[in-house]
């Protein structure tokens, strides 16, 4: 085999490497760029004939979602009717209360000034026991304006002109003339106008208090005394009672454990079992027992007052920033055999101007415990 010649090329180690320079090629013309991409043509899914384009389905609700939402619904709806028959209830008993009242109650009324919820109303509370007398006399005046809600407490034994009858107790015009002359009286004495009246039956208030299921308030001293013929008793402090409680609680006059006691801290009680009661009706209890309350509310009370204007005065009552506890006061004294109260004209004019927030409260100048006094609640 013979061997074929190869040429030996020999590099010197020392000697440069020369790499051949190649020259570009000649650029003639514009230079061409790739032509642009396009978006696909759309895909046609294919689907049979006469049926609807393919739409594709979103997840499924969560099924406990659904019992969740439908939950709620159904208690809102049962919630709705609860409260729609608990109104109707109500609206049948303001009915009743309504044609309770004498004619000549409403016709002693005052004329209102205004809208209740733009205007000062004042509403006259008369209390009657089972022998009709008056054996509670409270004012109450909401104020939307100044924010005020004020109660006022008429002693029973204060001494007063009654119209036709001379200086008697006030409590003596109820018995006298009925509600209508009990106004008349308060109006008088007092020189406020008053544009509405509930007149409360005790026997009523016992079943209107157990249908809101008991009040609670806050005793400030210990009390015991009888009571229709029973010994009652009561701690100092939080006390929640059933209606026939409340009613001794309000009603009791003498105190054996506080010689300070009297009929004008009997008014304070008195005030504490109103104010009570009205924050329970207000409470998400109060709305729940509606109905029962409704029916209880037809035995109750007689008033001028509508449903309408009910509600009305509870929205006032919600928005208010004030309170005030006020009462009437004087000097006891007995007087042909009975024992009054001779009003203290100053005290009690300074009372009423604090009453209706034309000056701030102040403390009385003596620590009587039938001085004339209004406290911030």
């Amino acid at each position: 085999m013979t061997e074929r010649p190869y040429k030996k090329f020999r590099v010197e180690p020392d000697a440069p490497i020369r790499i051949p320079v190649i020259d570009p090629p000649e650029r003639r013309g514009a230079i061409e760029l790739p032509p642009a991409l396009r978006a696909p043509p759309p895909i046609n899914t294919p689907r049979l004939r006469g049926s609807s384009p393919w739409v594709p389905r979103r997840g499924e609700p969560n099924s406990l979602r659904l019992t969740i939402v439908a939950g709620i619904l159904l208690v809102l709806l049962l919630l709705s009717g609860w409260l729609t028959l608990g109104l109707l209830a109500v609206r049948t008993s303001m009915a009743q209360a309504n044609g309770r009242l004498d004619p000549r109650a409403r016709a002693a009324l005052s004329l209102g000034t205004g809208s209740i919820l733009s205007s000062p109303t004042a509403v006259l509370i008369i209390g009657v026991d089972e022998q009709a007398n008056s054996d509670t006399l409270q004012v109450m005046r909401f104020d939307p304006d100044q924010e005020l809600i004020a109660t006022l407490s008429i002693p029973r034994d204060l001494r007063v002109s009654v119209p036709g009858y001379g200086d008697e107790k006030i409590n003596a015009a109820y018995a006298a003339g009925g509600a209508a002359l009990a106004i008349q009286t308060v109006q008088n004495y007092t020189g406020l106008r008053i544009e509405h009246v509930i007149v409360v039956d005790f026997t009523g208030l016992v079943g209107l208090v157990d249908a809101v299921g008991g009040i609670t308030i806050d005793n400030p001293h210990a009390l015991r005394s009888v009571f229709e013929g029973k010994d009652v008793r009561f701690r100092e402090g939080r006390l929640d009672l059933d209606g026939a409680n409340a009613l001794a609680y309000a009603r009791v006059r003498k105190n054996a454990l506080s010689a300070s006691d009297s009929d004008v801290s009997r008014g304070g009680r008195q005030q504490a079992v109103i104010q009570a009661l009205r924050a329970k009706i207000l409470s998400g209890d109060g709305f729940l027992r509606l109905r029962t309350v409704g029916s209880a509310l037809g035995g109750a009370f007689a008033t001028d007052l509508t449903l309408s204007e009910v509600l009305e005065l509870g929205w006032v009552d919600q928005r208010t920033s004030r309170r005030l506890d006020c009462n009437l006061g004087g000097t006891p004294a007995p007087l042909d055999g009975q024992d009054m109260l001779i009003p203290d004209g100053a005290g009690n004019r300074r009372v009423l101007g604090e009453f209706i927030g034309d000056q701030a409260v102040q403390l009385p100048p003596t620590r009587s415990m039938f001085a004339a006094v209004c406290r911030t609640v």
